[in-house]
């Protein structure tokens, strides 16, 4: 409006400015300009240290929502939630803390679980609620509602980012620790679940502010819409099983216990060949 701003937009405005400036000592961020703000406020790539002479090393990709407050971001209406449902990025939500010039950052890893539930054979959620802050009590934390609503409940910050800290290079590094395990496990989910391997993995357990140490858990989902892409996984899994096993010095083929599976995998492999024609080119020695 000319002449003045609404006071809700300017604080709005001055928490995404807040935490711009702190993902820039961790991460080579670029800003979303207003006009084409679809729900992701910045782009990063996170700084994994130094490399040669003063040079800063560009690290894993991912995406960040600045938040004013903890509130749950809600999805609802259908370009919403086909927009959030297929996520090809790891997304963080940094939600600001003005007065302590700091930001809480929560992973949204299990929104992936959240997706998969509603495409195992279920109605798709009606909505789905990332939930800053809330703490699951069954992992993974995805809480299916009588309304066909989800909520995806993102437990407590992996890491929590202070001013002083991004002019420290040893915080950063720490933090960028952090960031980076959690990037990673978002990111190969993501990729399986594209690539037609619907095996989600996750922390069972961890800390604020501590790189992940300890087991993962993981979960299974399947639907009768992948049998293709499982039919073409199987035949290039086995393809390059079977090409390793006789490839590799000592014959591995032919000792405990890959020999005894050797005929099976054979086997299967001829059936598959039968189904993609184009899976014999890659194996070498099947018919001898």
């Amino acid at each position: 409006m000319p002449g003045g701003r609404a006071r809700s937009f300017r604080l709005g405005d001055r928490s995404e400015l807040l935490v711009e400036h702190l993902l820039a000592g961790i991460a080579f961020t670029t800003r979303v300009p207003r006009q084409e703000d679809i729900g992701i406020d910045f782009m990063c790539s996170l700084i994994t240290g130094s490399h040669g002479a003063g040079l800063l090393k560009a690290g894993p990709f991912f995406s960040a929502q600045a938040k004013s407050t903890a509130e749950a971001v809600v999805y609802e209406k259908p370009h919403e939630l086909e927009w959030i449902m297929h996520q090809e990025n790891p997304l963080l939500i940094c939600v600001a803390d003005r007065v302590a010039s700091a930001m809480d950052v929560y992973s949204t890893w299990n929104l992936i679980c959240a997706v998969q539930r509603g495409w195992q054979g279920q109605a798709p959620a009606n909505c789905i609620k990332l939930c800053p802050g809330e703490i699951p009590t069954e992992w993974p934390g995805v809480r299916d509602n009588p309304d066909g609503s989800q909520d995806v409940l993102l437990g407590k910050p992996i890491v929590r980012v202070r001013h002083e800290q991004v002019f420290d290079g040893n915080s950063t590094e720490e933090i960028a620790e952090v960031l980076e395990g959690w990037v990673a496990i978002d990111r190969e989910n993501i990729v399986n679940r594209h690539a037609g391997m619907n095996w989600v993995v996750g922390p069972l357990a961890y800390e604020t502010g501590k790189p992940l140490k300890g087991a993962h858990g993981g979960i299974f989902y399947w639907n009768p819409q992948n049998l293709q892409k499982c039919t073409v996984n199987l035949g290039r899994c086995a393809a390059a099983l079977w090409n390793v096993l006789n490839s590799l010095p000592g014959q591995l083929a032919k000792q405990e216990p890959w020999n005894k599976g050797m005929p099976r995998l054979r086997d299967l492999l001829l059936w598959l060949r039968e189904n993609d024609p184009n899976l014999g080119r890659f194996i070498t020695g099947l018919d001898n």
